[in-house]
């Protein structure tokens, strides 16, 4: 049963507020619907403000907007009740606004009414009915079983296939026998050394070959370190002072040509190349 209430406008204005609801009764839970509608609003210009209740026993569950050709023309509520016995709407009033946009006067909803009941046929009986739980039901095809016996399958297939991929690790003995001793690789290295080449390619190989040679020999990091650096380490190497001398000389005239690009002429190339022979040999 739908139940619509009309009340005409204030200050001789003819607006008609229109309040109904879906049902008058209900149970508890239910969402009964209440509409307000404004109707011969002119041009008017009407806020429905949003319901706000502090009520444990009535809650808002959604309100909406009602538009009719693109107009808006009413709101639309939906109301839930949580206790049996006798209700009112709640208290709503509409709000007609003047052409600035203020309130002009409001419109009172007029209150309707709703009976909510218990879904208990006899008020006397307050045993409930046993709960019953889930009945299972089984499918016509065992899927859970199938997906598992797939999942199974497809994991004992997989580690068949890596197995069958990886390659059997091969360890070969090394060799030592064809090893080169520190100064056997370095006099090797040495014999390579083009001399009629370009300089920054002697010198450059020649300072790795010396740097690798005391590293090698003394356990120092000296291909790590700067000319700079192996002066200040002087103490960590056990050469004599001149031939300590001699291999920074060497070492000082490489970074010259490596970075400021000195050139040098072939009797100062040789000069240098047995420096560096004597000083592998001796050292």
């Amino acid at each position: 049963m739908i139940i619509a209430l009309s009340l005409s406008g204030l200050s001789g204005q003819s607006l008609s507020v229109i309040s109904d609801l879906d049902t008058t009764s209900g149970f508890i839970g239910d969402v009964i619907t209440w509409s307000v509608t404004v109707e011969k609003m002119g041009n008017r210009i009407i806020r429905y403000p949003e319901l706000i209740l502090d009520n444990d026993s009535i809650s808002v569950r959604e309100q909406s907007f009602i538009y009719e050709n693109n107009r808006l023309t009413g709101t639309q509520i939906e109301l839930t009740f949580w206790d049996t016995g006798s209700y009112q709407t709640p208290k709503y009033q509409v709000e007609v606004l003047n052409d600035s946009g203020h309130i002009e006067f409001s419109l009172q909803v007029l209150p309707l009414e709703v009976q909510i009941q218990t879904i208990l046929t006899d008020e006397g009986k307050i045993e409930f009915r046993p709960l019953q739980g889930p009945v299972p039901v089984r499918s016509v095809l065992p899927l859970k079983s199938i997906l598992v016996w797939i999942l199974l399958l497809s994991l004992i297939l997989g580690m068949a296939w890596t197995w069958k991929k990886r390659q059997p690790a091969e360890y070969r003995k090394v060799d030592y026998s064809i090893m080169e001793t520190p100064e056997e690789r370095a006099i090797r290295r040495l014999n390579e050394l083009n001399i009629s080449g370009f300089s920054k390619e002697f010198y450059t190989g020649l300072s790795h070959i010396s740097r690798e040679y005391i590293e090698t020999k003394y356990f120092v990091r000296t291909l790590e370190m700067t000319t700079i650096q192996i002066t200040e380490n002087r103490d960590l190497l056990p050469l004599s002072d001149e031939e300590f001398e001699i291999w920074i000389r060497i070492l000082q005239t490489s970074d010259m040509v490596k970075y400021a690009r000195e050139t040098f002429n072939i009797d100062q190339i040789k000069s240098d190349l047995m420096d560096v022979r004597s000083l592998i040999s001796h050292v």
